[in-house]
């Protein structure tokens, strides 16, 4: 007999890794390198609950009757029908939220205040800073389930947070102040990683070598 229990499966993509796919209520996940989500094999009565670590986007059927949530680290995402992304990695310490379309409310956990998010926004709740939505050209954030990364002044440390994923290496820098060099440009992801270091060194005094799974950059 149907006890009402509601069983969950556990989707690990590793680094290196993406994976897509569709929930039972015809919502669409694309999940990031290095990510897991938690979800049931086929939604309960009443609401729509799923657990991320990592990051994904989602494209949520609308069903108004049953609210969708995302639980993450620090907070929910409270949804009716729209596309965002999560992301939310344990080494980043905070939780980033981005809305391309539709209507999202983020409730932070442990500050127990809730904020919503209108698209074209983004809200950031590392823990201690205003939970304040800023307005940002949501294609460098969501770019990554297209096989484009898009990055505007960024710098080298946050681009090898991405590309570390995405190629499942270890970075290592001779030199802490490389962390901080910027960069804007383009990356497409199915590229052969080797070419990617190659154009990114090109425009700084930064050399690289490649040993398997160990990244080493240093200054030229």
């Amino acid at each position: 007999a149907d006890s009402g229990k509601v069983v969950y499966n556990t989707l690990t993509v590793p680094a290196g890794g993406e994976y897509r796919l569709v929930l039972s209520d015809g919502t669409k996940v694309w999940m990031n390198a290095d990510s897991k989500l938690k979800y049931p094999v086929a939604f309960g009565q009443s609401q729509r609950e799923v657990f991320l670590e990592g990051e994904a986007y989602f494209d949520v059927k609308k069903d108004p009757e049953y609210p969708f949530t995302v639980h993450t680290s620090r907070g929910d995402v409270q949804v009716l029908g729209t596309g965002f992304n999560i992301r939310d990695y344990r080494g980043e310490a905070r939780v980033v939220t981005t809305l391309v379309e539709g209507k999202v409310v983020y409730k932070a956990s442990e500050r127990h205040e809730a904020v919503i998010i209108l698209p074209g926004y983004q809200l950031i709740d590392n823990g201690y800073e205003e939970l304040a939505p800023q307005e940002v050209d949501v294609e460098m954030y969501v770019g990554w389930k297209d096989g484009r990364y898009i990055f505007e002044d960024a710098t080298l440390e946050e681009i090898m947070q991405v590309l570390s994923k995405w190629y499942n290496v270890t970075v290592f820098y001779k030199n802490e102040k490389m962390k901080n060099l910027h960069f804007t440009g383009d990356i497409k992801r199915h590229a052969n990683f080797s070419i990617i270091l190659k154009a990114l060194t090109s425009s700084v005094n930064v050399n690289y070598k490649l040993n398997g799974r160990e990244l080493i950059l240093y200054m030229k």
